[in-house]
């Protein structure tokens, strides 16, 4: 990706100012966790009729993420971004099972991210 620039792109101000993060694959060691993603597996196998060994990993592990965040650390609320319709739906359906408000947990697909992102972002000097 040498000579790509991200820098004054909404998504890398969003980085800087710390609300948007990349992070680590969650703790399969804590049983929520470890639950919310064999039940996001069998979610999104079934609304997408396929079978659950073809289910992609990284799929459960963003629920998964999103359950450990709310859990573990002070926010009070979680955005999903992803075009994946089965992957949204299971993490607005299944982490409000584990004592969160439907409130704390959102998805947007892509195109609502940015604009999302383009409606709060401001260049600093333009």
């Amino acid at each position: 990706m040498e000579g790509y620039d991200t820098s004054g792109h909404a998504v890398d101000e969003a980085l800087q100012e710390g609300w948007m993060r990349v992070t680590e694959s969650p703790s399969y060691t804590e049983s929520d966790i470890s639950n919310v993603m064999d039940q996001a597996r069998r979610f999104i196998a079934t609304t997408s009729d396929r079978s659950e060994d073809v289910v992609e990993k990284a799929d459960t592990e963003i629920i998964g993420t999103a359950l450990e965040t709310l859990i573990g650390e002070s926010v009070e609320k979680v955005v999903i971004a992803t075009n994946d319709i089965p992957l949204g739906e299971a993490a607005e359906s299944l982490i409000p099972q584990y004592g969160f408000d439907e409130n704390q947990v959102t998805w947007l697909t892509g195109g609502d991210l940015v604009a999302e992102l383009d409606e709060d972002y401001v260049p600093e000097f333009e």
